[in-house]
């Protein structure tokens, strides 16, 4: 069985407000995620604030949960409320990611975790002070989206333990990585961007647009 876990908890730090419940193409940001992959997998969960829990009339069969502090707090609650053996874990901030990317990590084939990510195209700068301090080699470096698959067992095992530790991770492969589980790669997409700014959506609108989004 395989738990589809949408994030759509964020408060918008970046963005100004709560990005997800921002019209895109016509609808919030986050149905564009929800309504192409409801019915895709054995059980879907969408994770929302806790004070927009009821804002939406949503889809039949979605089950709701409420979520944390950070989007760690956030996943932890939907891995408790989860059934599946995996979990495919997606951010509704990025409304152009492939069926097939989430396919492919669903099928872990003998992974703990599989996630979907981009080689860096551009070089890359370590900056200090506003002061370049070196030119990293981007050979080997890649940018990490989501979806991500994992073992619900062993990624609940590390959310545990990084909770015991007060250890908060930027993603969930952040911590199979820090406890040492394997976590194998699928080569993403550069349309599957992330909106995290408010310009950000104008990429998404012209985005939508050519790949016939209504």
């Amino acid at each position: 069985m395989i738990s589809l876990i949408l994030l759509s908890a964020g408060q918008g730090k970046r963005f100004g407000k709560k990005k997800q419940f921002e019209t895109l193409l016509g609808k919030p940001l986050f149905m564009h995620s929800l309504e192409r992959l409801i019915g895709k997998f054995d059980e879907t969960i969408l994770v929302l604030p806790p004070e927009d829990m009821e804002k939406f009339k949503l889809p039949k069969g979605v089950k709701k949960v409420a979520g944390g502090k950070e989007r760690q707090d956030s996943v932890f609650n939907a891995l408790i409320e989860a059934s599946g053996d995996v979990v495919v874990i997606h951010d509704c901030a990025r409304p152009f990611a492939s069926l097939e990317l989430f396919h492919k990590v669903s099928h872990l084939d003998g992974y703990h975790g599989k996630i979907t990510a981009i080689p860096i195209r551009d070089t890359v700068k370590r900056v200090f002070h506003g002061f370049v301090v070196e030119t990293v080699d981007r050979q080997g470096l890649w940018l990490s989206q989501t979806p991500q698959g994992f073992d619900r067992r062993i990624l609940l095992e590390c959310h545990l333990r990084s909770k015991e530790e007060g250890f908060f991770a930027t993603d969930d492969a952040m911590l199979l990585e820090r406890y040492g589980y394997k976590v194998a790669v699928v080569e993403g997409s550069p349309i599957n961007i992330k909106i995290t700014y408010p310009e950000d959506l104008l990429l998404a609108e012209a985005i939508g647009k050519l790949l016939g989004y209504p």
